[in-house]
């Protein structure tokens, strides 16, 4: 007896036949010899904590460690009237500066960093930023939003007078003291494109989901919160830096890139200095 087999079964087998011809092993080499010198440096015109710049070194991607600290390295912070400010050493790769130092609104400062030891090559690494301007006051208010999620949201309504220049800001939340922005995604960054030189009149800065036990408020909670004038390179590479660690869909995202720093010598990271302006609520 002869069976004929259907068309559409005998050019299914065949493009199976066809995947699996065309699978083909391919290991990816990934260097871990190859390291370069990361920063981490934010100074502030808020004089009430000391400002630190930190020093790493990147590591291979299966490096399941703590990157490792770059010690003994001379690190220096310039003004553009030429006062060096020497920064000491208090931990493993952690460069404090001088008790009481604060950005300077409208100065430029230089960041001046020799290494001890060469990191693919490099020695000397430097980077520049001018401290933006800021509005004087701010205050905050909350709104009930009973629909959203589970249990709903408060937002963090600002008003606030901004400057008529172009402004680029960071926003932060602190629930008690503690900072609810905590990690570089949760951080809100915005341009003043749509109320430059005027009155933001009650704008959402800041999401409390009620259905999450940090951010769920009760009588006598403070919030406060704290507007950060940044330049607009910062801005940016904070933004391409939560690019990168979120989730995209491959279909429709473009390839990977290196988020782009204000580092010389190929170092990765920023230096920024900007001013900051708080303002603070009691929930009731």
């Amino acid at each position: 007896m002869i069976y004929k087999i259907p068309k559409f079964v005998a050019l299914l087998s065949g493009l199976i036949l066809v995947a699996a011809s065309c699978t083909e092993r391919i290991d990816v080499d990934l260097d871990d010899t190859y390291s370069r010198l990361v920063v981490d440096g934010q100074i502030t015109t808020d004089d009430s904590c000391r400002h630190a710049i930190i020093l790493t070194e990147s590591t291979s991607y299966f490096y399941n460690q703590p990157p490792p600290a770059v010690s003994n390295a001379d690190v220096q912070v310039i003004d553009d009237e030429g006062n060096v400010s020497l920064l000491s050493e208090e931990s493993p790769g952690i460069y404090l500066l001088p008790e009481g130092f604060k950005a300077v609104i409208g100065v430029t400062y230089t960041l001046d960093i020799q290494l001890a030891k060469e990191i693919d090559g490099q020695t000397h690494y430097t980077a520049s930023s001018v401290t933006p301007s800021i509005g004087d006051t701010a205050y905050i208010g909350l709104k009930y939003q009973p629909d959203w999620g589970e249990e709903g949201y408060y937002v963090v309504q600002c008003y606030y007078w901004d400057p008529p220049e172009a402004n680029f800001y960071i926003f932060n939340i602190y629930k008690n003291d503690t900072l609810l922005t905590d990690t570089i995604t949760k951080k809100q960054v915005v341009d003043d494109r749509f109320y430059n030189g005027g009155f933001t009149n009650g704008i959402g800065v800041g999401y409390l989901n009620q259905s999450k036990k940090c951010e769920k408020l009760r009588p006598g909670d403070v919030i406060t919160f704290q507007a950060c004038s940044v330049t607009e390179g910062y801005a940016y590479f904070v933004m391409e830096v939560q690019e990168e660690v979120s989730f995209s869909t491959p279909l429709f995202s473009g390839p990977p890139a290196n988020v782009v720093g204000n580092l010389s010598g190929g170092a990765i990271g920023y230096f920024t200095t900007y001013p900051v302006l708080y303002a603070k609520t009691v929930f009731e």
